[in-house]
């Protein structure tokens, strides 16, 4: 989510698309339109309904889980933000942004598609109030070559109150654990003078950031399994003695307020008082505080912070923490809705609270990053088993632990990608080295990605990857097709899978970089790739830029049939997690041309040029170099990469590759011009050089104007083909005169496209502005 009012972080990482449920339903307790029905990758499935109120924003109800293979049950009646209060530490001000402001109707900003990347806009009078989403999350789990990527769903509003920019979000994740969260993002809002630098931080001279907390308030109604009278809360410590930790439950039978302990692990956990799953265990959720490292214990006028959890009988006019209304005798904030009040059959709701402590720094201006705030719900014996798993229940494991692994294979693979086209065909790859071929060693129904062979290729500006499966490759499931790419080699940085510490990922079409602590997934979306894929076959090439020009890498490849409603993993190289081996991951070092930028003069002489597009038989010739990737804007896909000319004696060969796909439909705006007397004054003067001929898209032209007019002749039609990013052609050399030697320069003309950009090849900072090429 991205948004040139406000920029706050992306929850999306690797964007799966909208995913349907499988069978249509009619909503059941709220019309059509605030009906929320998704199916998972995993096949897990949520549904509920959504609601828009002034003070709240977004409010959802009826919260449904079903597991794959499962019982459809809800988890919670209503689920909804109690209270933003943000109190400043000069005590100059104490916000109640929900009761008091409110993050719906004027103060809920309209989404953008731009915001709810793959993902869905829902609308509420007109307006795009909530983006759906499903997403890919950490590993659902991890274990050897028994792994599984899990989704999300994942729901969110944004709400303009004051400077600050809130976003909150519900996830609900393919196993039934529910986290709700909140960003915060915007500007600062409140400043002061250096002399009071103690409640703050100097950003400048004198101008202070006055430091301020958020502490974050959800209600939570729980109905387990549909019914709201049977369920019991109780709190979980430990206590320890001798090195030896053991558990305690405490059931609350009347309202009840606490606090979050760290020493004794404290949790607290929802039980349905007679539902049970098949190993006869009381199905529940557990609600965790993880981030409650800060806290705030404000003074005696707000009671309402002195503790972190709050259980209470539910009261339809008990709505907010704090600065709650108290029309019909109704309480003023959490701490006076515990009264005592017994919990025995009653419906009951909770409380959880979180806080974020906000240290104003340099970098918040003019826009800071989003700081999120979370608590999780997560079922505890809700199911008799992961239910995303379908390996067999372990036995206790009395093993000693595996032995360090062995140092990392030293062998490497360089490839230099002079003539390689992104089309899909990879004929262009046949004379680099590959990483080695993969046993077919994946069954079984829908796991139809199985790893064959791979490559890895670059040149000065672009790197290249290009893969091989025994099943052709289904771009519906694109995303279970990865490469982790570890760039420092080190596995104490970037994600960590196997033997790497992944800096990077490649996903589908999408290179992503990683933004977790190691184990989290969390990643940021840094472009879509160049890419082609034909039969069993895919390419793709993006700018070495975007791995920050790493020298080396190390590469894991992995197949995750969870895309196609399989079960079954495929890693390459195949003991990337198996300890024992000594191949864990594949090494490619960068190729390093012997030369940068391009080459003013050269000559090719050939033999055997085929004219199919594809450049493969161009890999011994020396190209004019390579050409920068400096075009962008809307309309303008001509941009330069690299280009080569040869000859043999009666016929002129010419080849050039592009960033994009070359358009034949557009074929007037690729232009090469043609100096054959060297002399600037005579032909077409375009401020390189002096053009008798040009090349334009297919045909040979003659100038035949007086210097600065456009008025040419055709010579003819050449022989020609072009497949992706390249197209090559022949035609005789006595169309150009028969020169001896010639000056060229390659022109793209994006007015083709609609476009306003032209890109020229040399650059037009080039010093000579032209390649020189001699027929002898």
């Amino acid at each position: 989510m991205k948004s040139s009012v406000y920029a706050y972080a992306a929850t999306v990482l690797l964007a799966l698309g909208n995913c349907l449920p499988t069978s249509v339903q009619a909503a059941e307790f709220c019309a059509d339109q605030y009906y929320v029905d998704t199916t998972l990758p995993n096949q897990s499935r949520w549904d509920m309904c959504w609601e828009h109120r002034n003070r709240e924003g977004i409010v959802l109800h009826h919260i449904h889980y079903t597991p794959k293979n499962g019982t459809r049950r809800m988890v919670l009646y209503q689920a909804a933000v109690a209270q933003i209060h943000v109190p400043y530490d000069d005590n100059g001000a104490r916000y109640h942004d929900v009761s008091d402001y409110g993050l719906g109707n004027n103060y809920m900003s309209a989404l953008t598609a731009q915001e709810c990347v793959g993902g869905q806009l829902l609308s509420y009078s007109g307006k795009n109030v909530l983006c759906k989403q499903v997403t890919p999350r950490d590993d659902a789990y991890s274990v050897d070559n028994d792994r599984l990527q899990g989704d999300a769903l994942s729901l969110f509003s944004v709400s303009a109150i004051g400077a600050y920019n809130y976003i909150p979000e519900w996830r609900f994740l393919g196993d039934g654990a529910i986290e709700p969260g909140i960003g915060a993002t915007g500007a600062l809002q409140r400043f002061g003078a250096s002399n009071i630098a103690q409640h703050g931080w100097l950003l400048e001279s004198n101008k202070v950031g006055i430091a301020h907390l958020h502490n974050f308030f959800w209600k939570l109604d729980f109905d387990l399994g549909g019914t709201g009278t049977d369920d019991v809360v109780e709190e979980i410590n430990h206590t320890q003695n001798a090195g030896k930790l053991a558990r305690t439950h405490t059931p609350f039978s009347s309202e009840a307020a606490r606090s979050v302990d760290p020493a004794s692990l404290r949790s607290w956990r929802v039980m349905d008082g007679s539902l049970k799953n098949s190993k006869g265990l009381p199905l529940s959720y557990e609600i965790q505080l993880p981030e409650s490292v800060q806290r705030d214990v404000g003074p005696s006028t707000e009671p309402f912070t002195h503790n972190d959890f709050y259980v209470t009988k539910q009261k339809s006019c008990e709505l907010f923490a704090s600065h709650n209304p108290t029309t019909n005798a109704c309480a003023e904030n959490l701490s006076a809705f515990v009264n005592g009040e017994s919990l025995s059959g009653q419906d009951i709701v909770v409380w959880p609270s979180t806080t974020f402590y906000h240290m104003p720094r340099a970098e918040d201006a003019p826009r800071m990053d989003t700081h999120w705030s979370h608590i999780r719900v997560i079922p505890r014996d809700w199911h008799d088993k992961n239910p995303l798993s379908n390996s067999a229940e372990t036995t206790a494991d009395t093993t000693p632990p595996p032995p360090p692994p062995p140092p990392p294979a030293t062998g490497s693979v360089s490839n230099n990608a002079s003539g390689i086209s992104v089309n899909g065909n990879l004929n262009d790859w046949a004379n680099l080295t590959s990483f080695g071929a993969d046993p077919d060693d994946v069954t079984g129904t829908n796991n139809k990605l199985n790893w064959l062979e791979a490559w890895a290729a670059n040149d000065a500006e672009r790197v290249y990857l290009a893969y091989k499966t025994k099943g052709n490759i289904d771009t519906s499931g694109f995303w279970g097709y990865q490469a982790y790419l570890d760039t420092d080699a080190s596995t104490t940085s970037g994600y960590r899978t196997g033997a790497l510490g992944a800096d990077y990922l490649v996903e589908g079409a999408n290179l992503w970089r990683y933004t977790g602590d190691g184990t989290s997934w969390s990643w940021a979306y840094q472009g879509n790739m160049t890419a082609q894929t034909s039969g069993n076959a895919a390419e793709f090439s993006f700018p070495r830029s975007w791995l920050g020009n790493s020298n080396e890498l190390r590469v894991l490849f992995w197949g995750n049939n969870a895309a196609f409603g399989g079960d079954a993993k495929d890693a390459y190289p195949d003991g990337a997690f198996n300890t024992a081996t000594s191949t864990r991951y594949f090494t490619y070092k960068m190729y390093t041309p012997t030369t940068t930028g391009t080459t003013t003069s050269l000559s090719n002489p050939a033999s055997n040029l085929s004219i199919n597009g594809n450049l493969s038989d161009w890999s011994n010739l020396t190209s004019f170099g390579i050409d920068p990737t400096d075009v962008s804007g809307v309309n303008n896909p001509l941009d330069w990469q690299e280009g080569w000319l040869a000859h043999d004696s009666s016929n002129v060969y010419l080849a050039y590759r592009t960033l994009n796909a070359v358009d034949t439909s557009k074929f007037w705006g690729y232009q090469v011009y043609f100096d054959t007397d060297s002399n600037g004054a005579t032909g077409y003067q375009n401020n390189a050089l002096g053009a008798e001929y040009m090349l334009e898209g297919q045909t040979v032209w003659r100038y035949t104007g007086d210097g600065d007019s456009w008025s040419w002749t055709p010579q003819g039609t050449t022989t020609n083909a072009a497949s992706g990013q390249t197209a090559e052609f022949s035609f005789p050399r006595s169309w150009l005169g028969n020169p001896t030697n010639l000056r060229l320069m390659f022109r793209g003309n994006n007015a083709a496209f609609g476009g306003t950009a032209e890109d020229v090849y040399p650059n037009a900072t080039a010093n000579p502005r032209y390649f020189t090429y001699s027929f002898q």
